[in-house]
């Protein structure tokens, strides 16, 4: 038992450490990493027309101050680039915009 009342494997070279806590834990990192890629950092639509609505928003959101979303808007632009949506001059002209602080 720990300090708290609760069970522990004895130590990581047991049996039970090997066979049964480290899959445990391992599936566990794998499970958080596929979560964290779907709140936004690894989905996006492969409708162009929902891509451009998802940009427009993001851009208008980034008008108001929010600067969060600028990873989301590079890769979306990147997915419209890939896809010939945009034009390599319509991409080239936008990224400067996104580093400017809508402040100043």
């Amino acid at each position: 038992m720990n300090k708290k009342g609760g069970l522990t494997a004895k130590a990581p070279r047991s049996e039970k450490y090997r066979t049964t806590i480290i899959p445990l834990r391992k599936e566990k990192k794998r499970q958080r990493q596929e979560e964290l890629e779907t709140l936004g950092q690894g989905f996006l639509p492969s409708d162009p027309n929902a891509l451009c609505e998802r940009l427009e928003l993001l851009m208008a959101t980034k008008q108001a101050g929010n600067t969060g979303f600028r990873n989301e808007i590079v890769r979306i632009c990147d997915e419209l680039l890939r896809h010939k949506i945009i034009s390599h001059d319509a991409y080239k002209n936008l990224m400067p915009t996104l580093n400017k602080d809508v402040n100043h």
